[in-house]
């Protein structure tokens, strides 16, 4: 069994957004994914959200793939596709008001 974890400031990816808007999206989320998140009422909490599920994945994977490889989609609760194919991780995503975190299980 493999297990990733990781925790942000969501302070720290909204500065990003602002400065670099769809730029700092691109680097890191899939076209369905940086859709997902602007349709939703709270932004920065979904980005945050996705990009703590990316990095706890990366970990997974000892840093052999990158966020572009990796796939967030929501079907009631998150899935994750890496490299376009559907995964066996699990995967549970939460936020705050100042913090969001994920947590990635490998079975």
């Amino acid at each position: 069994m493999e297990v990733g974890i990781d925790i942000e400031e969501l302070q720290r990816i909204k500065s990003a957004y602002e400065r670099f808007g769809r730029k700092f999206l691109d680097r890191f989320l899939s076209k369905k994914e940086i859709e997902y998140c602007l349709s939703k009422k709270r932004i920065i909490e979904c980005l945050g959200g996705r990009f703590c599920a990316k990095e706890a994945v990366i970990k997974i994977y000892d840093g052999r793939i990158g966020f572009k490889d990796i796939e967030i989609i929501s079907d009631g609760k998150p899935v994750v596709l890496v490299k376009s194919k559907k995964s066996n991780i699990k995967l549970s995503i939460s936020h705050t008001k100042n913090y969001a975190t994920a947590v990635a299980i490998l079975p």
